[in-house]
């Protein structure tokens, strides 16, 4: 199933969706056209909008929505695009939806710089809402996002298959956006307070999720159909999952075989290398089962939402993550 295709997944909150592009085609109208030129070509990336699409779902879930939630969607998608255009530098990647990364295009500097304004402009609009709610906690997910990239940064071509860290670190730097996008649109919707725990919880174990399969597609997915740079988290030295449950396996001559081609000189790509030593369908199906549980809790807690549209769509989207292949 395509996300972005589901009309099942879109159709509640297609208003408010529209109206979080149109926020995000305001957002910099003032800019030089530098700036511009550039956004336009991000832009070109496409994209899910699968954290925009939860503020609106999740509003719709526990309240109603306000004119609030296409600015507060708008934020968290900047912040999201912002976090990639850093990322893209850090995974020393080419292509993001077959399209060329501005990295690739430019060098490091200018998709650094260009993803410090996007964070600077989000934070400033994120202080025009009627509550200081979204500034707060969209401070504190972007604080997890760097402190979960610089805790991976550490954890490269290691022996130490460190499962608890792995989880940290993804549970920081990618399900922390996830949880806000939830609980903030709960919250602006009028929400109760347990409502908007519960959500904080879906969206936190959605992304938990999204990164374990985002992971396993990193080693093992096609990227014609994922349409960006696979095998970046190997040839960075990033440990995942799958390489920790791959090296749990192994006995002892293998293991050292498994860190030999994750530290030393490999001739063309680590993945394909990686693929080529080692059968990873068990591997692969074990992190597939343990993304499950995680997708599991999101089910329970949209089962106990009111019936209605929202709560249909944050059903298909659990078995989306959970299926995916780009």
């Amino acid at each position: 199933m395509s996300l972005v295709q589901s009309t099942d997944l879109y159709a509640p909150v297609a208003a408010g969706l529209a109206a979080t592009e149109r926020c995000l085609a305001d957002m910099f109208v003032d800019e030089p056209e530098s700036v511009r030129g550039l956004l336009d070509h991000v832009n070109r990336y496409g994209g899910k909008r699968l954290r925009p699409a939860l503020v609106h779902l999740c509003a719709g879930a526990a309240g109603r929505s306000t004119d609030e939630h296409p600015l507060l969607g708008a934020i968290v998608e900047s912040l999201h695009l912002a976090s990639l255009l850093h990322d893209d530098v850090l995974d020393v990647a080419d292509t993001r939806r077959k399209v060329a990364t501005l990295n690739a295009l430019n060098g490091n500097e200018v998709p650094i710089l260009l993803g410090d304004l996007v964070y600077a402009r989000a934070f400033a609009l994120s202080l025009t809402l009627s509550s200081l709610h979204a500034s707060r906690e969209l401070a504190a997910a972007s604080q997890a996002i760097v402190r979960g990239e610089i805790d991976q940064s550490f954890f490269c071509f290691s022996n130490d298959l460190d499962e608890a860290r792995y989880l940290r670190v993804i549970r920081d730097k990618t399900a922390a956006l996830y949880a806000a996008s939830c609980s903030l649109g709960a919250r602006y919707a009028g929400g109760s307070e347990a409502q908007v725990r519960a959500l904080r919880g879906f969206g936190q174990d959605l992304g938990m999720a999204f990164q374990i399969i985002d992971d396993c597609l990193d080693v093992v997915g096609d990227e014609e159909v994922v349409g960006k740079s696979l095998g970046t988290d190997l040839e960075t030295g990033k440990v995942t999952l799958p390489v920790i449950r791959l090296g749990r396996r192994l006995g002892a001559a293998d293991r050292v075989r498994l860190d030999g081609l994750l530290r030393g000189p490999v001739p063309g790509r680590r993945r394909d290398a990686l693929r080529a030593a080692f059968d990873l369908d068990d591997v692969v199906a074990e992190c597939q089962t343990e993304a499950n549980a995680y997708v599991s809790r999101c089910v329970q807690v949209a089962g106990q939402l009111p019936d209605g549209p929202e709560r249909h769509s944050l059903q298909i989207l659990c078995d989306f993550v959970l299926n995916r292949s780009h």
